[in-house]
């Protein structure tokens, strides 16, 4: 309905410009900071004024004498020289209420389209623990392949996972060395992520020790029997924990790339590039010279022939376009990374494949302990199984404090939605984790958000179903509000496919649950002397917009809590 509505308007402004030559100009909308100084408000005069040479006062004032409303806005207004559009508040709440309530988890789909998109997230390495870092990755890269389906992207979900590499050499190296033939009962994944920290640790100290690790590396390049033994049997140790970790978290992937994969192809792309001039040889390495678009020498082979990450990624990426024509390449990856990404799609681009313009590195910021960085190699790190515990342990006492009788299942759904949610934030910003903030029932958290919803849902558990028309008798400013907000959805969930931003919908889902709950202290529903049937739908409308927020944000939605 908004969108609609803002299209309608953008014709009329249009019609009134024409005779100025300037319908090329960009018109925008935005929400204004008050409803009551209009519902949405453009500062086309602006523009307009620039290319003119006339005030902006004078443009919107002929704008506002001459344009012809369309049905659902009441009246236009000045201000400043923007132009403030107010709707019939009551036309536009029947409208769009009616249009959530019809199209239901369809609300908010956006229209098919020709292109076809690869998500590549989590792309942990075999041989290391799961840890709150890849939490956070899983996160957003779920979150944003569910977007740009919803937005009517043919979708694929990739994982890339790093199974070979110094990393796997020296836990395997640790492992031969420490442990050979022990196999653990418990967790094998976190096993193999005490192993490699302990590895790297004691070669820091050990020349002789180094040299054994790196006669293991050489090993595994060349594959030699014994060690790829011992490599696949600790490799499926590492996968069979991911794919747990996958299912606890309920997300799924339409294809897994490996390391091991596309290693030797890549190598032999870098050769080709060598001679086909794309690439030079600098003192025995292959590298790409990309000093002339400021993105330095792209090293792709390592002057000893072992491949880097460069050289598989140019293989994987050969990959995707050719096998699986894809039209866009979105790889979920830390932001620690941005400048190699900028290399690495520049070199496809050279290379010829015109879909390199459209690959794009969502990077995210770290996330951070109390005492500062996480990582693998120190062994600090805040494992994913043990977060998990104790999040759950504590979300248990939680639920039960609110005598809810499948406080089981309940704390299980309250414990993955809270680690998701937490993970969701401005991908530009570190997060350092608090697990006090990320259960607070009272705050912005997932919690918070399903608990709104179960509320909605227990609300319209008491009420009889609304059919046909209802009628609206005076909209509060609540009312109304809530209204607005729930219109929006759409347009969010359109912006964030366009941004690759999925915390533009975790910050509406969490502005969405406060705005209910406002209305829902200052307005009565179930005994409301007025607007009842409105008020009954109006809940009906934002358990259906709470529902989808969090399924595209890989979150349950509970009925109870």
């Amino acid at each position: 309905m908004l969108k609609n509505l803002k299209e309608e308007l953008k014709d009329s402004i249009k019609k009134v410009i024409s005779s100025e030559g300037d319908l090329s100009i960009d018109i925008v909308f935005s929400k204004t900071p008050d409803l009551k100084l209009g519902d949405i408000a453009t500062p086309l005069s602006f523009e307009l004024a620039k290319k003119q040479k006339r005030s902006p006062f004078e443009i919107a004032e002929n704008i506002s004498e001459n344009i012809s409303l369309p049905n659902g806005v009441e009246k236009i207004e000045i201000s400043g020289g923007y132009i403030n559009f107010f709707f019939d508040r009551k036309f536009f709440s029947n409208a769009t209420i009616e249009k959530i309530v019809s199209e239901y988890e369809l609300y908010g789909k956006g229209n098919k389209k020709n292109e076809k998109v690869m998500v590549e997230y989590s792309q942990p390495n075999t041989h290391k623990s799961f840890h709150i870092g890849h939490l956070r990755n899983v996160c957003l890269g779920d979150a944003l392949a569910n977007i740009m389906e919803f937005s009517g992207y043919q979708t694929i979900r990739a994982n890339y996972i790093g199974d070979v590499g110094a990393h796997v050499a020296k836990c395997i190296w640790g492992y031969m060395k420490f442990y050979s033939g022990f196999i653990p009962e418990g967790n094998k994944g976190d096993f193999l992520g005490k192993v490699y920290s302990e590895a790297d640790n004691k070669l820091k100290k050990s020349e002789i020790y180094d040299e054994e690790y790196r006669e293991v590396l050489k090993k595994l390049y060349e594959e030699e029997k014994q060690t790829m033994k011992v490599w696949e049997m600790t490799r499926e140790w590492s996968l069979e924990e991911f794919k747990r970790i996958y299912k606890e978290l309920g997300i799924e992937f339409d294809i897994f790339f490996y390391e091991s994969e596309v290693k030797d192809k890549g190598t032999k792309v870098a050769f080709e590039l060598l001679e086909k001039g794309i690439a030079k040889n600098k003192e025995g390495a292959i590298v790409v010279d990309l000093i002339d678009h400021n993105l330095d020498e792209f090293v792709i082979l390592r002057n000893d022939g072992t491949a880097l990450y460069s050289t598989k990624d140019i293989a994987l990426a050969e990959r995707k376009f050719k096998d699986f024509k894809i039209d866009r390449s979105l790889y979920v990856v830390g932001s620690e990374q941005k400048f190699y990404f900028k290399q690495l799609f520049k070199t496809l681009e050279i290379m010829g494949f015109s879909q390199a313009k459209k690959c794009y590195h969502l990077s995210y910021e770290l996330v951070m302990l109390e005492e500062g960085k996480m990582s693998s190699r120190e062994g600090n790190v805040v494992l994913y199984s043990d977060l998990k515990k104790f999040v759950n342990k504590e979300a248990i006492k939680q639920v039960r404090e609110r005598n809810i009788s499948n406080a089981q299942e309940i704390s299980e759904i309250v414990t993955i939605g809270a680690l998701k949610y937490s993970m969701m934030k401005d991908n530009n910003k570190k997060i350092i984790f608090n697990w006090k903030r990320a259960l607070d029932f009272e705050g912005d958290t997932a919690p918070y958000i399903q608990y709104a919803h179960a509320r909605a849902a227990g609300i319209l558990n008491k009420a009889e179903c609304v059919k046909g028309k209802f009628q609206i008798d005076e909209l509060s400013e609540k009312e109304y509000k809530l209204v607005f907000i729930l219109s929006e959805f759409p347009e969010i969930v359109e912006k964030a496919s366009i941004d690759y931003r999925p915390d533009y919908l975790s910050n509406y889902t969490y502005d969405v649950a406060k705005c209910f709950n406002e209305f829902y202290h200052e307005c009565r529903v179930l005994n409301a002397k007025t607007n009842r049937d409105f008020r009954i739908s109006l809940v009906r409308a934002t358990k259906i917009v709470l529902n989808n927020s969090l399924m595209l944000l890989g979150i349950s939605a509970p009925e109870e809590m």
